[in-house]
């Protein structure tokens, strides 16, 4: 299913089926990709897009159902993910890790009156939401993008969300004034495919299998309805051995004293060579970031 909503102005918001049979749904606005749980009572919203997307967002959700969204998880500070926290009056809790939430408190739009937009639930290292098939947890692996970045994955149904951590078909980035970090990138990301396990309640006995699907926080979907064959669980672990790489090449390289330039050219090699699917963009501002975290 592939419909179109929108409300005043040029705000769009498009709405996909991930699984005809199921109840998450991903919306699409802005250039930024979130989910759309429907629960029994109500819509669990995760992220929600910048301010000004509310009706919009709330529009392609009339094509599902009337229910008000009650829960919001945001995956991270930034206004892209948490600026639309106000604009649904019925929400009776906000989700986010503790580090994102002190995050948010310093930032102008969750000042004043707004105070009551930020997180009223946080966490440490994971937390669990619902249960049975329609089971939600929340995954914090350390600081990458920002400093609380989270996962989100539905195990029973083969979904994982991983908004800006895999942002886009490009290098990640990193936010350092909101507690980012380049280096501890790789790790982060290799203790979410270590960690993270999906034992699907149709499979008996102790099998694990791979994500069916995995939503990236940017990377626009393919033309075609339902997303089952979208990003699986191997493009993500693609993607972190793109980022370990590029990483490593960075180091490298600094250890033998090159110029900026010769590493920007060195990076851009490398991932014309052995990543040629991902795109270039972001290359200086990524060495920059990994350079100045070498040298602290």
């Amino acid at each position: 299913m592939a419909l179109l909503a929108g409300q005043e102005s040029d705000k769009l918001v498009r709405l996909e089926s991930l699984d005809v049979s199921d109840n998450v749904y991903l919306l699409r606005g802005g250039g930024t990709n979130i989910l759309a749980f429907i629960a029994e009572d109500g819509v669990v919203l995760i992220d929600t897009l910048g301010a000004g997307w509310g009706k919009a967002t709330r529009r392609a959700l009339d094509n599902l159902t009337s229910l008000p969204v009650t829960t919001i998880i945001n995956t991270h500070a930034h206004t892209g993910h948490s600026g639309g926290n106000g604009e649904f009056p019925l929400v009776t809790e906000i989700i986010a890790h503790e580090k994102t939430k002190a995050q948010m408190r310093e930032m102008p739009v969750f000042q004043g009156e707004n105070v009551r937009l930020l997180p009223t639930r946080t966490f440490e290292e994971k937390l669990t939401l619902l249960e049975g098939f329609d089971r939600i947890e929340l995954h914090y692996f350390g600081p990458a993008h920002t400093d609380g970045d989270i996962l989100v994955v539905f195990p029973e149904k083969g979904i994982a969300y991983l908004g800006d951590l895999f942002g886009r078909m490009s290098l990640p980035r990193i936010d350092r004034d909101f507690g980012g970090s380049g280096l501890a990138y790789p790790l982060v990301l290799a203790r979410a495919l270590d960690e993270i396990k999906y034992f699907p309640a149709f499979v008996r006995g102790p099998e694990v299998r791979t994500f069916d699907r995995v939503v990236p926080g940017h990377v626009l979907p393919p033309a075609q309805t339902p997303l089952l064959r979208w990003l699986k669980w191997d493009d993500f672990k693609r993607y972190a051995d793109f980022v370990t790489n590029a990483v490593e090449v960075v180091r490298e390289a600094k250890s033998r004293g090159r110029t900026e330039d010769q590493i920007i050219d060195l990076v851009k090699d490398s991932i014309a060579v052995e990543f040629p699917s991902y795109q270039l963009d972001g290359v200086g501002a990524f060495i920059e970031t990994v350079s100045l975290e070498i040298t602290e």
